[in-house]
């Protein structure tokens, strides 16, 4: 059942031949000619030095919870945003999202591209989330949905609270599975990055508990970029019957009520492909976002 939930994350002949098209600004720096997160470079940072005593960590050496969108840029939008002031909210968006995308950020992957990943880093561990654990109380034993990678994971000891609960190394076959289960669950596959551009997790995300999405639908706050694919619906095979609705966590996708077929605004979709893998006429399919002029630089 769950490999056949995989199979249906289907790429449209468009999204194939838009794989050379131009990519967002991180695969143009990082990607050495293809998507970023699926250049092996981005998961092979040496994280073993010799730090002279007392020295700060710092980049992916440093405490994960530390960077980022912390709570004191949350409240400080808050007040922005009550206050009506645009261009403050707009002033503390941009210096911190200077910081995010030197240290940690994240972006919307597929299933599909989630899987390949598995097969590139190396070793995979299952750990805590932190987000679910702060905003929606989850105790650790329940709340394995993020998955640690690359070199750092052999000292994950260092940050005790973050890696809360320990963690457990698995195979890439047992991730794989674990990554599918996720996926038919509703959660949105992520890769993070923990000193730009080296990637050292993979999220299992939702709305309202996952950080990252809440500040970008809340607030638009770009720490988390939409992925490389938008869906869309053939309204031909849509019967309406509704197996879509509740996937979307970026409330890109809702029923017309006069004709009650599915609709996703292409502009609010991450392309995460939930959608697509709960149709069961296969009258969803993911495009290259880059393939639609409208939506080149909607990241």
């Amino acid at each position: 059942m769950l490999q056949k939930v995989f199979n249906k994350v289907i790429l449209s002949d468009s999204a194939r031949k838009g794989r050379n098209l131009e990519m967002c600004w991180v695969c143009e720096k990082y990607g050495n000619g293809q998507k970023w997160y699926l250049n092996p470079e981005n998961y092979a940072r040496r994280l073993y030095k010799v730090r002279k005593e007392g020295k700060e960590a710092a980049g992916a050496d440093a405490d994960p919870q530390s960077a980022g969108m912390g709570a004191g840029v949350v409240a400080e939008l808050v007040k922005a945003r009550l206050s009506g002031d645009i261009d403050w909210e707009e002033e503390i968006k941009r210096e911190a999202l200077e910081h995010a995308y030197q240290t940690h950020f994240g972006q919307v992957v597929t299933l599909d591209e989630y899987l390949q990943i598995l097969d590139t880093a190396y070793p995979l561990a299952k750990m805590t989330c932190g987000c679910r654990r702060v905003q929606r109380g989850m105790p650790d034993e329940e709340n394995f949905t993020c998955m640690g990678i690359g070199p750092g994971m052999y000292k994950w000891e260092r940050w005790p609270e973050t890696y809360r609960g320990g963690v457990e190394f698995v195979t890439p076959e047992e991730a794989k599975e674990w990554a599918m289960m996720n996926h038919k669950d509703g959660r949105v596959q992520t890769v993070d990055v923990f000193g730009t551009p080296y990637i050292g997790g993979l999220c299992q995300c939702e709305y309202p508990g996952c950080v990252a999405v809440r500040n970008r639908i809340d607030y638009d706050f770009k720490f988390l970029l939409k992925g490389h694919f938008v869906a869309k619906v053939d309204r031909e095979k849509c019967t309406g019957c509704k197996s879509c609705l509740g996937r979307c966590q970026f409330k890109a996708l809702n029923l017309e009520v006069y004709t009650s077929k599915a609709y996703i605004d292409l502009d609010q979709c991450f392309g995460c492909g939930l959608c697509v893998t709960a149709c069961p006429t296969g009258a969803i399919e993911l495009y290259d976002r880059q393939s639609m002029p409208g939506l080149v630089e909607n990241w």
